[in-house]
């Protein structure tokens, strides 16, 4: 079957060529051609070839070069027409400058000497503003009344317990009591502690393993205590009426 070419119809020209396969040869196509609007078409893979006219591109770089050539030929005469701008000399505005200077001299020395004389009466006889005092605003003192301390009291002969141990700390942690009543803090650990009291009720007391320390409070208030070995385990004595 004849191939037919896509834009006229005509029957197209296979290009071909023979390679050689073992003792024999086949022909192989690598590209087809229209006779009659020259259409072609690569059978290799490489894509249309569009025929270009040679002359054509000859005739048109010709033209081309011949423009340049004019538009070079004119810009060169222009040039050669043009005259040329003489440069601006320097003696005109060296001369013109003295001149500004004296002009602006003269002009400050008429308006200080020649100032509106209504100007300079306001100027003279504007009374300055008269300062105001700042009164100054005295405090008197407020008297603030120092509390009475609270009154001591007989020891009431009452004893509540608190234990201690090294790792638990105080046992309960917190014990409300009246005052005159009194405090008994017992080691129940096998290593012994340091009690000491944030207020300084006393000095510290060291307790080994089954000892015990005491303490009467004859006044109301809150009082903290503390292990010297461990100062997160605390123990509190709230004393009310």
């Amino acid at each position: 079957m004849e191939d037919k070419c896509p834009k006229c119809g005509e029957t197209l020209l296979t290009k071909t060529i023979q390679k050689k396969i073992g003792s024999g040869s086949i022909d192989y196509p690598i590209a087809q051609t229209c006779p009659k609007c020259k259409w072609s078409k690569d059978l290799t893979g490489a894509g249309d070839i569009a025929a270009k006219p040679v002359m054509a591109d000859a005739g048109a770089a010709r033209k081309e070069e011949a423009k340049t050539e004019i538009k070079t030929d004119i810009k060169t005469k222009v040039q050669t027409v043009a005259p040329s701008k003489p440069a601006p000399s320097s003696g005109g505005i060296n001369a013109i400058i003295p001149i500004v200077l004296t002009i602006l001299v003269l002009g400050a020395i008429a308006w200080v000497f020649f100032i509106n004389p209504a100007q300079k009466e306001q100027a003279v006889t504007t009374p300055m503003p008269t300062p105001v005092p700042t009164p100054v605003v005295t405090q008197t003192p407020v008297r603030t009344l120092a509390s009475a301390p609270a009154p001591e009291v007989a020891a009431s002969g009452k004893q509540f317990f608190m234990r201690l141990e090294t790792n638990r700390g105080f046992n309960p942690t917190n014990r409300t009591i009246k005052p005159g009543d009194e405090i008994v803090w017992t080691n129940d650990g096998t290593y012994s502690v340091t009690l000491i009291s944030s207020e300084s009720l006393f000095d510290e007391k060291i307790l080994n393993n089954a000892k015990r320390t005491n303490y009467t409070f004859l006044k109301t208030g809150t009082f903290s205590f503390y292990l010297k070995e461990d100062k997160s385990l605390t123990g509190t004595i709230v004393v009310e009426h």
